[in-house]
């Protein structure tokens, strides 16, 4: 039996058209079948049933939506990195996404109602599948191994479905049974406190069936461990400890459903701990399992240019889960790959840029921001003026001496592109210049690219590598978050930190600044930086940002004046800071709304503040 056909094509026994209700799946018994039971007697029809529900993996790799794939782009793949403060992108819906104020009936980009079809789709699998012998000369059969380890996948994936519902628009209906297309599908919401709880507890009982630890076998790779219900778990209860969940969000606290129930709670400082336990138990799994950040060596020496460049290429043992349905798409598709190499180069078209605050805030190759922070003194080696040899060329002043981690996500002006050796320039007369199409502040998005794949014969015009969902040193950071906010003075909240700055190539926090050791809110804003610098363009950002409620902040800010080089200057004007987007973040964006047409059908649903 060959499961992994089922993901790779994603085979679909049911059809998803224009619900009627969130809950409804229509066209349930495609394919001439008269009797849902008829799909459970079928081996085959069963597995085609189990890899739709298992569909919903989200891929990190769609920052780009390609408007002739069958779906688009949605709130499971990656348009989030597009609508936060890290990149730009020139094509595709997210672009240029927050520059007008929204509304419950324009916002793209939702997961409710394909999350709430896989429920559903769970629900039916859980209450209906069964153990299948051979019959007759029909030799298939799907045996109790077989059977057991499926049903255990949609056990999880149940519960890991109401938590991607939760991160995107907090309290939401709990949905434990499958409903018929006649029965009532109007469900009031569940609280914070009482979506939490079921999620964890899914968890949690689900753990102990779940193979307990890495998958060898490339064919199940895809599937969920233990480790991956523990990533789930931590990162539940660090929303729920966090302040949108937890007190800060006043604008939610008073919400009530339609019989008055509250769900916001009011905050609970206790929840920390609720956080602290649930990363700790993943540091410990990851101790015990094999689970370490990916480190590549040059010559018996750790290479932290290479590590950090190396990292997203292969399955490696930092990674906790990833998915093998990507949108890389490689020179030939209109996807990340090809958006993300310059037009000067074989079939590139260069649509995606980083943000220029987003290039600020990488460190300098001594550890330090380019200016004065509350954690961390400014770096004396960053400058904005003049030019210096990089890779023999002159490029400006300000990309020199950065950190690893900013050369393998920021690609800028004169830089050589990797394979043709090429300096890449966007100045007004330059080949990647405003006439075509072009990055719309003199940056492109570099990270997790392969710099082999290159359209020009005999290029690679394609690689696969996986598309990460979990990795290691996301967990590290978390656990320290949460540690730092239960008992600020342990030495293991700015280990688990100085882990991640190490394999980055910089020095330990407390060794610039010493005086950051134990100081709650200094280690809060280091913390949250490091999350920005290492995660950056991995979908994260858009909801850390959010959870921690620093969206009007400076370090955190999501509306007004973005900025990057003058795309209209001349080869001698351009290195000048240009704004090139006003963006707008309005409260109410801190959670998504319940879909407008979902709130047109509901007598019980209340819609989230500022709606």
């Amino acid at each position: 039996m060959k499961l992994l056909k089922y993901f790779l094509v994603l085979a679909v026994l049911t059809t998803f058209s224009s619900c009627k209700k969130y809950l409804n799946v229509s066209d349930e018994l495609a394919g001439g079948l008269t009797n849902i039971d008829q799909v459970f007697e079928n081996p085959d029809l069963s597995r085609r049933w189990y890899a739709n529900v298992m569909s919903g993996v989200p891929d990190y790799s769609m920052i780009i939506r390609a408007d002739w794939d069958a779906g688009g782009q949605t709130g499971l793949h990656n348009p989030w990195t597009s609508m936060t403060d890290e990149v730009n992108s020139t094509y595709g819906d997210a672009r240029n996404y927050y520059i007008s104020s929204k509304n419950s009936s324009n916002m793209l980009f939702h997961r409710w109602t394909i999350l709430y079809q896989l429920i559903r789709q769970a629900n039916i699998f859980l209450e209906r599948a069964k153990v299948i012998p051979a019959s007759g000369t029909n030799a298939d059969k799907l045996d109790k191994q077989e059977f057991d380890m499926i049903r255990t996948n949609v056990l999880f994936m149940r519960a890991y479905y109401h938590y991607l519902l939760f991160e995107q628009y907090g309290p939401i209906p709990i949905v434990k049974r499958s409903f018929t297309l006649t029965e009532e599908l109007d469900l009031p919401r569940n609280s914070v406190d009482e979506v939490v709880s079921f999620i964890s507890k899914e968890l949690d009982d689900v753990m102990p069936l779940l193979p307990q630890g890495p998958i060898s076998d490339d064919q199940f790779k895809a599937n969920p461990t233990r480790g991956v219900a523990l990533a789930v778990k931590a990162k539940l209860w660090m929303f729920a400890a966090s302040p949108l969940f937890n007190g800060g969000y006043q604008e939610a606290v008073n919400l009530a459903n339609t019989d008055g129930k509250k769900l916001f709670p009011a905050a609970d400082p206790g929840k920390w701990a609720k956080a602290l336990e649930a990363t700790t138990a993943l540091i410990n799994y990851a101790q015990t399992n094999g689970h370490v950040l990916f480190v590549a060596q040059t010559a018996g020496v750790d290479d932290p240019e290479k590590s950090v460049y190396e990292l997203f290429q292969a399955y490696n043992p930092e990674i906790i889960w990833a998915t093998a349905n990507t949108g890389w798409g490689g020179m030939s598709a209109d996807r990340l790959e090809r958006r993300t190499t310059p037009r000067s180069q074989p079939n590139g078209l260069g649509s995606t840029s980083v943000v220029q605050e987003l290039v600020d805030d990488f460190y300098m190759r001594d550890g330090k921001p380019i200016s004065n922070t509350t954690f961390l003194p400014a770096s004396n080696l960053y400058s904005e003026t003049g030019f210096s040899n990089y890779n023999g060329i002159q490029v400006f002043n300000m990309y020199i001496n950065r950190e690893p981690r900013f050369y393998n996500t920021v690609f800028f002006a004169g830089r050589k592109w990797h394979i043709s050796n090429s300096p890449i320039y966007f100045h007004v007369g330059s080949p990647n210049d405003r006439s075509g199409q072009s990055p719309l502040n003199g940056y492109i998005m570099y990270k997790r690219l392969n710099r082999r794949v290159f359209l020009n014969s005999p290029g690679v015009v394609n690689i696969f590598r996986p598309s990460i969902v979990f990795r290691l040193a996301e967990f590290y950071l978390l656990h320290a978050e949460a540690l730092n906010e239960v008992n600020p003075g342990n030495p293991d909240v700015l280990k688990y930190v100085n882990l991640v700055r190490k394999r980055a190539g910089i020095p330990n926090l407390e060794t610039i600044n010493p005086a950051i050791v134990g100081n709650k809110n200094a280690q809060r804003l280091a913390i949250q930086r490091e999350s920005r610098i290492e995660l950056a363009t991995e979908g994260q950002r858009y909801f850390d940002v959010r959870r921690w409620m620093i969206c009007e902040r400076a370090d955190g800010r999501q509306g007004g004046d973005f900025f990057g080089m003058d795309m209209n200057g001349t080869a001698t004007t351009f290195f000048t800071r240009a704004k090139f987007q006003n963006r707008v973040f309005e409260r109410k964006l801190y959670l998504y709304p319940v879909p407008f047409v979902e709130m047109q059908k509901s007598k019980l649903l209340v819609q989230n503040p500022g709606w």
